[in-house]
């Protein structure tokens, strides 16, 4: 197994360490694979332990002109994650920026690597000749590149998706809870699963789960106000400033997302607008979570959950956000690698080519509004063919491969 997971990170920090890119406008030499983001999260760290305000611009610059080389500079990178997550962050502004960015890198991939095998173990994935299968679906899955691209921390929440899932089906709830609180780094990309997650509260197993994941974050909380009190005020200060020459407001950003076309359409200067198909699907998760209770099966439903949440999301949604879609698409990677219905084997093919194909052209982040209703749609065929293929008297394929996209388990008492 060891082997398998160190595939990524090995693939990935080699692209960082060989692959050039044209020089900029002032005809200097740059890599390819920058530090776009990772500096909002490196230069916050550094400002924090300087005592001053990792949200404010002003003091981000100076430290981002020196992290990137760039003195020149004059918009940052502005950091929008909640306090909680400034722990996360600290360590790495211990560092120097050069050996700091590539430790984070190779966390994020690693962390990937290590979602995906424990997504394909939840859902039955053959340990046998298909066994390389995940790590090979993350290597061609478009957002792990724009992830490692932009220096992103997105394989933090995806282990958070896969930890939960992996330990709350081996039903320990407490384990379970630690790792959806990882998910909080960006609530906004999993609302409606965040909701769902406080319903499932009406379960025993559910309280523990919940328990300890606002244990975590409250921890997290604590831990950023114990090196600044004022964090959540500097926090709120920063969301409702303006535009300024140093940075760009979260309502200035054209971000790929339905909700942002709703709100063009509806009133492209009301930001709140961007938040109404989010809170309806927030709304639509309580009749569907309370119909489905007895019978709930978090590997059935968690999929559905992330697709949601991912073309609803009020804002974000950025490509290497979508990282997060590895957990629909390794469980239908799972089922279809088991099954034995050649169309679906070659739907799944020519979807994921064609997801990678169009997912990796070098153009504006932005541009990227098709993707993850892209995927929703691949997945919406691959169970189409699954209840098609269980809907006749036999339920299981030659070879006696049951048809289903997750496992069954018994209903809740």
């Amino acid at each position: 197994m060891i082997p398998r997971i160190l595939l990524l990170p090995a693939v990935g920090l080699l692209l960082v360490a060989t692959v050039p890119a044209p020089p900029d406008d002032a005809g200097r030499a740059r890599p390819f694979f920058e530090p776009r983001d990772f500096v909002e999260y490196w230069s916050a760290a550094r400002v924090m332990a300087a005592g001053g305000d990792p949200y404010d611009a002003t003091q981000l610059l100076p430290v981002q002109r020196v992290a990137t080389g760039h003195p020149d500079l004059t918009e940052v990178v502005s950091l929008w994650t909640p306090p909680w997550t400034l722990p996360v962050y600290r360590p790495f502004g211990f560092e120097p920026f050069a050996v700091a960015r590539y430790v984070w890198l190779a966390l994020q991939l690693l962390l990937i690597a290590v979602s995906v095998e424990l997504l394909w173990r939840t859902y039955g994935g053959s340990p046998g000749r298909t066994a390389w299968l995940p790590q090979l679906l993350a290597v061609g899955f478009a957002p792990v590149f724009w992830t490692l691209f932009f220096g992103q921390n997105t394989g933090i929440l995806l282990v958070g998706l896969a930890g939960f899932l992996y330990f709350r089906t081996r039903e320990r709830p407490y384990l379970a809870g630690g790792f959806a609180a990882l998910t909080a780094l960006k609530p906004h990309v999993l609302a409606v699963f965040g909701v769902v997650l406080v319903l499932d509260a009406l379960t025993k197993a559910g309280r523990k789960t919940l328990l300890i994941g606002v244990a975590v974050v409250a921890a997290g909380a604590v831990a950023a106000v114990a090196l600044d009190p004022d964090i959540f005020t500097k926090f709120v200060t920063a969301l409702k400033k303006p535009r300024t020459p140093e940075a760009i407001p979260l309502s200035d950003w054209q971000v790929p997302l339905l909700s942002y076309q709703f709100r063009l359409a509806v009133d492209a200067g009301a930001f709140w607008v961007q938040f109404v198909p989010c809170l309806l699907g927030c709304a639509a998760a309580l009749p569907y979570y309370w119909l489905r209770r007895r019978a709930w099966d978090w590997r059935t439903e968690l999929p559905r959950l992330v697709l949601a949440s991912a073309v609803l999301a009020p804002y974000g949604g950025w490509m290497f956000d979508l990282t997060v879609l590895l957990v629909p698409v390794v469980a239908a990677g799972a089922w279809v690698a088991k099954c034995d219905i050649g169309q679906a084997r070659m739907g799944f093919a020519a979807g994921f080519v064609l997801l990678f194909l169009g997912g990796i052209r070098l153009q504006k982040l932005h541009d990227f509004l098709w993707f993850a209703p892209a995927v929703a749609l691949l997945w919406v065929a691959l169970e189409w063919v699954r209840m098609t293929a269980t809907a006749g008297p036999n339920a299981e394929p030659a070879g006696g491969i049951r048809v289903s996209l997750s496992p069954s388990v018994p209903a809740r008492p």
